[in-house]
This record gives C-alpha cells, sequence and structure tokens, in this order.
C-alpha cells in the first residue's frame, strides 16, 4: 500500500541471504521509512500477530514509522553534530600543542644540543641525560598530536598516507622503517581505512617505546576479498614464544589493548607471532565486505 492507502501492485522488496538466514520468519509486516532528504531504511516486523485486517495493520505501521522517523532522525543529526565537534575540538587541541608547547621544545632541544659542546667533560653526561630525555617527550607529544587529529582519509588516499607515516616515523626515531603495499588501486570505507591508519600508528608508537627495534616493515595486501596488515620487527618481542589468536590473547590477557579493540571493531582477526629477543609480527585480517567499497 501507498501513503494514501491505494493498493501497489507487482511490490518486490528484495532481503539478502545473510537476513533471510539470521532472522527466518512466515510472514512479515514491512514499512518504508525516510529521515530527511539523505536517509532512508524500513522497518520489518516478521512473524506478526495480526489484530485486524492486513490493510489495518499495514495503515497503523506506516503511521508509527512516519511518527517515529523523525525522532530517529533527530537523534542521527544529534550524533553527526556531537562527532564533529569531537573531532573540531581535537583539531584544535593538536594545532595549539604544535604551534605552542612542541615548538617550544625543539627549540629548546637545539639550545641543549648546541650547549652540550661548549661545556666541561664533567658536566656533559648530566646535561646528555637531559638531552635524551628531552628528544624522548618530543617523540611522545608528536604522537600525542598525531592521534588527536583526526583522520579523514578519502577513498583512494589510504596507502600514501601509510607511505607518510612510516616514513616519519623513521626519520623521528632512527628506526629503519619500510613500508610495502601488494595491491594498487585499494579503495576502502573511510571508517575501515582510518582504523587500519591508527592502529599502524599505535604499533608504531609501540615499537618506539617498548621493543629497542632496529628495523620495522609494514605490509598492506589485499586478495580474495581480504585485506591483510602485517607489521614486523627486530625487536625484543612479546612476553611469549609462539603464536597466539585474538581470542588467545584474551584468555591470556596479553597483547595491546587498543589495537585488539580497533580489530574488533573492523570484525577481523588479530594473530600475534612472537619470538623473544628476536621480534614480533602482527597479523591483521579482515573480510572486504560490499559496503567498506
Amino acid at each position: 500500500m501507498d501513503d494514501h492507502g491505494k493498493h501497489l501492485h507487482n511490490l518486490a522488496i528484495r532481503l539478502s541471504d545473510g537476513f533471510l538466514f539470521a532472522h527466518p520468519f512466515k510472514s512479515m509486516l514491512s514499512a518504508r521509512m525516510v529521515f530527511g532528504e539523505e536517509l532512508s531504511g524500513r522497518l520489518y516486523i516478521l512473524d506478526p500477530v495480526l489484530h485486524g485486517s492486513r490493510e489495518t495493520e499495514v495503515h497503523f505501521i506506516q503511521r508509527f514509522t512516519r511518527a517515529v522517523s523523525h525522532s530517529i532522525y533527530n537523534v542521527y543529526l544529534w550524533r553527526r553534530i556531537r562527532s564533529k565537534v569531537g573531532a573540531m575540538e581535537r583539531a584544535r587541541i593538536a594545532r595549539d600543542l604544535h604551534d605552542g608547547v612542541l615548538q617550544s621544545l625543539v627549540g629548546l632541544e637545539l639550545q641543549i644540543g648546541h650547549h652540550q659542546e661548549l661545556m666541561s667533560r664533567q658536566d656533559r653526561p648530566t646535561m646528555r641525560e637531559i638531552y635524551v630525555f628531552l628528544q624522548n617527550e618530543i617523540r611522545n607529544l608528536r604522537e600525542l598530536v598525531t592521534r588527536l587529529r583526526s583522520v579523514d582519509l578519502r577513498p583512494g588516499e589510504m596507502v600514501p598516507f601509510l607511505v607518510d607515516v612510516v616514513e616519519r616515523f623513521g626519520l623521528d626515531t632512527g628506526i629503519a622503517s619500510r613500508f610495502v603495499c601488494d595491491s594498487e588501486d585499494i579503495i576502502l570505507r573511510p571508517r575501515v581505512s582510518s582504523e587500519i591508519t591508527a592502529i599502524v600508528q599505535e604499533a608504531l608508537a609501540n615499537v618506539r617505546k617498548h621493543s629497542g627495534a632496529r628495523n620495522v616493515l609494514v605490509r598492506f595486501a589485499c586478495s580474495a576479498g581480504v585485506w591483510t596488515l602485517f607489521i614486523e620487527d627486530d625487536g625484543c618481542g612479546f612476553d611469549f614464544d609462539g603464536k597466539l589468536s585474538l581470542t588467545d590473547l584474551d584468555e591470556t590477557r596479553k597483547g595491546p589493548v587498543i589495537i585488539k579493540e580497533r580489530v574488533r571493531l573492523l570484525k577481523g582477526e588479530l594473530v600475534i607471532e612472537s619470538t623473544p629477543g628476536a621480534g614480533s609480527r602482527l597479523i591483521i585480517s579482515a573480510h572486504i565486505r560490499p559496503c567498506d567499497t
């Protein structure tokens, strides 16, 4: 029926195989919902118990969807506004830190590095400790600024962005860093690309802080509808020997918490291979869903 109660003929409502498998039913009551100008959806009631004629029940669910669609759309708009405000505030804080505190620390680092050569041998070790401490704090602050900045990648931008992230990591830390991509024309949904980028940034931060590695390799590949991210280093490894899946890591309470949470958001798989004293490898993978492209 249309909004005026007129019967529509040859109307086909196509449901995905996944929906039908997850929600088997014998009968269905359904109505279309429209949210503003850019969104639409459909409400399904499976195996409904009808208390009147089919026409009466359909008319009722049409009135119901019109009534609740306004509230749902308002919730959607509120979440969008809140997300944008949060991203703008994070960007402002990152900009203030970069232009203020970070620049001041870099200037102080340069001055200390210059004056080290002018000091007596007795005072140089103390000044060297201060210099190293300052360098570490500058790296920490740069990582914080990078995380605060909202990464909004358009389709096709993820690989060039990761190339820049890995190169900057190598320049900042002195760790030999390399990014390899085994595929061309990788186009994923912006949210997926942002999560993958955040995983790489978090993994590199962990390498710098905990691994003592001299070399890092980040590799990304797509094949047979699955994307895979490899991050490996030759550092000290994790506190276990062997290979653990995401389930194993949860049961033993091992592995990087933030990366595990991001993998769950992607509905992906995580495997960590560790050899204490010889390095580790993180393997993250997930299926490319139709809505990801």
